[in-house]
């Protein structure tokens, strides 16, 4: 009976957390972790993300640190301060770069937890000048800016949160990416921007890389320049593996279903879009499904699919399917031909209306089931099987087993990581 009793208290102090709502204001430290790989920072509570971000803004980078999010966060609605700042900037005059933006450096696994009710309106504060007028140079999303090195990887923004700000480069997760990873993620949030608008990245340059990621929350920018997916890339950049689903509209030029506008020899392989776009038709340019301009053609486009029925526009970057072509195991495998993974798979549970999903969409993996063909990887009742060193993690982020043959003795839901291919949910019977 005491350990019922125990257990009751547990779960509904559980589901408290869960619930609790920021306050708008308070930000304490995290009490769990290390900050190690094995033993991450745990984010269990709004105020411990409003923490992040006031670290952040005094200056730590969190380089080679990692951090987890173990529940469900309910930001109240309430405006939530950029994780960091965006401040970098070329003198028109000397040509000199000047960077003082607040990056963060480290990994953030937001262990697909959902992060809801996030709020975001305001620009940041005013950074320079530009023939005498104050300027903001932008970066507003949950992370302002990331750079080499840097991992943001599992984060879902919830449908009730809105991104809507009187400035430019605005989405949904970072601002802008100077480097590093963001993978595995969702958004569902609204986002509104003047200029340089995205569903999950603002902009994106150098090494970035984004990969099997999603949009789900409608774009707007009064302005040029939206994507649903990140608004301009340059330099570089890579995105792969990525979908939108929503509906994309710009103001002016260059709208895009995945890109805005594109640079230089950037990547954009294994994407799709099912969401309309909009935006006036110009001499310098006109929306299109995929890619809203493809600068001098310098881009890399492969494998890249729309639903001109649903987006109402074309795109020589991507080829077109209707609904009933699109829902088939054909479409699957063009979007995962050339990928290292086996990222997409047949949405089965009308996750995405019948249309393909990235496979760590899926509710969960059960039984004897094998992940991927590529990456071998076996579960048989309580015993996992890799032929690749892998971990297997907890609901709270805790390390619960390492090695490539793994037994998990208590039945559960867990996190399955294999090097190379998406996290998955993995329930032990």
């Amino acid at each position: 009976m005491k350990k019922f009793y125990a257990l009751l208290l547990m779960l509904t102090a559980m589901g408290q957390a869960w619930a609790q709502a920021w306050d708008g204001t308070t930000a304490s430290m995290w009490t769990s972790g290390e900050g190690t790989q094995s033993a991450p920072y745990l984010i269990e509570q709004p105020a411990h993300l409003a923490y992040l971000s006031k670290r952040v803004g005094e200056g730590e980078t969190f380089e080679g640190k990692y951090f987890k999010v173990a529940n469900n966060l309910d930001m109240g609605g309430l405006e939530f301060p950029v994780i960091g700042k965006y401040d970098k900037s070329v003198d028109s005059q000397t040509n000199e770069t000047k960077d003082a933006s607040l990056y963060f450096k480290g990994v953030f696994d937001g262990n697909h937890k959902e992060i809801d009710h996030l709020l975001i309106t305001k620009a940041p504060e005013t950074t320079g000048s530009i023939a005498g007028q104050s300027v903001s140079l932008g970066g507003v999303a949950l992370f302002a800016c990331t750079a080499d090195g840097s991992v943001v990887r599992n984060v879902t923004i919830g449908k009730n949160s809105q991104i809507k700000v009187d400035g430019e480069i605005v989405a949904a997760i970072i601002g802008v990416m100077e480097g590093g990873v963001l993978e595995n993620s969702a958004n569902y949030a609204s986002i509104s921007a003047t200029t340089f608008g995205g569903g999950l990245v603002g902009f994106m340059t150098g090494t970035s890389t984004m990969q099997y990621c999603t949009n789900k929350g409608v774009v707007n920018t009064a302005g040029m320049i939206c994507g649903g997916i990140v608004s301009q890339i340059e330099k570089g950049a890579t995105i792969k593996g990525c979908y939108n689903a929503a509906a994309v509209t710009g103001g002016s030029y260059y709208v895009g279903g995945i890109v805005g506008i594109t640079y230089d020899q950037v990547q954009v392989k294994n994407c799709y879009n099912v969401g309309a776009v909009k935006g006036p038709e110009s001499f310098l340019s006109k929306p299109h499904a995929i890619i809203g301009d493809n600068d001098g053609k310098k881009a890399i486009c492969a494998n890249n699919y729309y639903v001109k029925q649903l987006t109402g526009v074309d795109d020589e970057a991507g080829t077109t399917q209707t609904r009933g072509q699109f829902k088939q195991e054909e479409a699957v495998n063009g979007l995962n031909n050339e990928l290292d993974v086996k990222a997409f798979v047949l949405d089965t549970e009308n996750v995405n209306k019948g249309f393909p999903i990235l496979s760590w969409e899926k509710t969960s993996t059960t039984a004897i089931h094998q992940l991927s063909a590529d990456h071998d990887v076996q579960i048989n009742g309580h015993d996992i099987v890799c032929n690749k060193t892998s971990t297997v993690y907890d609901l709270k982020g805790r390390v619960v087993a390492t090695g490539k043959r793994m037994h998990i003795a208590a039945s559960g839901i867990y996190v399955l990581s294999c090097p190379g291919a998406p996290t998955q949910k993995v329930v032990i019977r």
